[in-house]
């Protein structure tokens, strides 16, 4: 049974209660949890927000209490609620989140929307990630139109999508584009189409390899990535949304950048947000920038430094014994007209 019925009806039930999420990084989460649980008076599920964002545990009487009969029979038929631990505790299996940080522009607030992602923690291999990197890249996609000029952009592709966060966000900021998310994670793609559907756009998601799904095409004149940039290697228990490979996680997002100028239609532009290794070395050197100035074809139209220190957290593992910090940047590239 498709669980998009029970996903909708969940996000207009939590739209109705003024539901508000925003996700914080896994070691925040991961903090307040641990405050939680250890005190008896607060390790329980008090309302919406400690069952769809904080992932904490319910009793028969709060889960009653939060949610109508007929909602919980459909989650739990979805499995999107499950039993824990007995038929009188329940969890959720996913978080709901804010998917933009509220925000007021030109006198106008930013929509409310929602965004569904993995439950807390996102330890398994196919577990679908959003946190504040995901704000931060959608963020940086804001900038699009700086770039981007006033003629019409064909096709947009989002490579390594995830569950479509950045695919949305340009399907409404260019509603006449055939805007196309792309990734591994069937997981991630099936929960990418029920996000767009919850933010009212039109996405078509495909299961590729980068961009195998849509070599044959001529009309892309825009790719925007946020690849996993943390360090792996085969073997490792690196979850695929972070795993970056080797170069301490830089070996995907370089090979996003060599292979997006390729498909790009000439004069497209390639908008790439990444984490790269800081060396306390070599503490003005920047590997990551140094070797997309060398990708045939490509113009670099622009880059910033987004966040000087990311997910901290990770410097202790042994593929980053010589970096300082991981600092998130936004390259914006054009394939060059022949």
């Amino acid at each position: 049974m498709s669980a998009e019925p029970a996903f909708l009806a969940l996000a207009a039930h939590l739209k109705r209660q003024n539901y508000t999420f925003i996700c914080p990084t896994p070691e925040s989460h991961g903090k307040v949890v641990a405050k939680r649980i250890q005190d008896p008076e607060r390790q329980d599920v008090k309302n919406l927000e400690d069952l769809f964002g904080w992932s904490l545990k319910a009793d028969r009487n709060t889960i009653d209490r939060l949610l109508s009969l007929e909602l919980l029979k459909q989650l739990l038929e979805a499995s999107i609620i499950i039993h824990a631990e007995s038929e009188d505790r329940f969890k959720s299996e996913y978080r709901l989140s804010n998917l933009y940080l509220p925000h007021i522009q030109d006198g106008t607030s930013v929509p409310q929307m929602y965004y569904i992602h993995s439950a807390f923690p996102t330890t398994q291999p196919d577990a679908v990630f959003f946190g504040p990197d995901t704000y931060l890249f959608l963020d940086f996609l804001t900038q699009a139109s700086r770039y981007l000029g006033t003629n019409p952009r064909r096709a947009v592709v989002d490579v390594c999508c995830g569950s479509g966060a950045g695919a949305i966000h340009m399907a409404r900021s260019l509603p006449s584009s055939t805007v196309i998310g792309l990734d591994l994670n069937p997981k991630a793609l099936a929960l990418g189409k029920i996000n767009a559907k919850l933010a009212g756009c039109q996405v078509d998601f495909a299961e590729s390899d980068l961009f195998a799904a849509v070599k044959s095409r001529e009309d892309i004149d825009l790719v925007v990535s946020n690849p996993p940039y943390i360090a792996s290697s085969e073997g490792s228990d690196v979850p695929m949304y972070a795993a970056g490979g080797a170069e301490q996680g830089l070996a995907l997002p370089l090979r996003i950048v060599s292979e997006g100028i390729q498909v790009l239609a000439e004069g497209g532009l390639l908008m790439i947000y990444t984490g790269l290794p800081v060396f306390y070395e070599k503490p003005g050197h920047d590997p990551f920038l140094q070797r997309i100035r060398e990708v045939e074809g490509a113009e670099l139209v622009a880059y910033r430094i987004i966040h000087p220190d990311m997910f901290g957290e990770e410097l202790s593992s042994p593929p980053y014994a010589d970096t300082g910090r991981i600092q998130v940047v936004g390259a914006v590239m054009r394939r060059m007209r022949r």
